[in-house]
């Protein structure tokens, strides 16, 4: 059975040092989405602030799940954004 995470639009942050995901959350959650050059603050474990700096970031368009089909509205349909970063100094 797939979790509500696999059927609805996430963002990722993807860190390109370690090579890996550091933190994935809905989409809906999301106030704000950082450019590229902004810097990024991750809670990773309690107490502990990483900062990271944003390299690049990549919108995947959704699609329907009901139909396979390419979503024409940002609001419906699965996608994601990736935010490429690298620890801050």
């Amino acid at each position: 059975m797939a979790t509500e995470m696999e059927t609805e639009s996430y963002l990722e942050v993807y860190d390109v040092a370690k090579k890996e995901g550091v933190a994935k959350t809905p989409l809906a959650k999301v106030r704000f989405i950082p450019r590229s050059g902004e810097r990024l603050f991750l809670a990773l474990e309690p107490g502990k602030w990483m900062s990271y700096t944003v390299v690049d970031v990549q919108y995947f368009l959704g699609y329907e799940s009901s139909t396979g089909k390419p979503s024409r509205s940002g609001s419906k349909g699965f996608g994601r954004i990736t935010l490429y970063v690298e620890p801050s100094k």
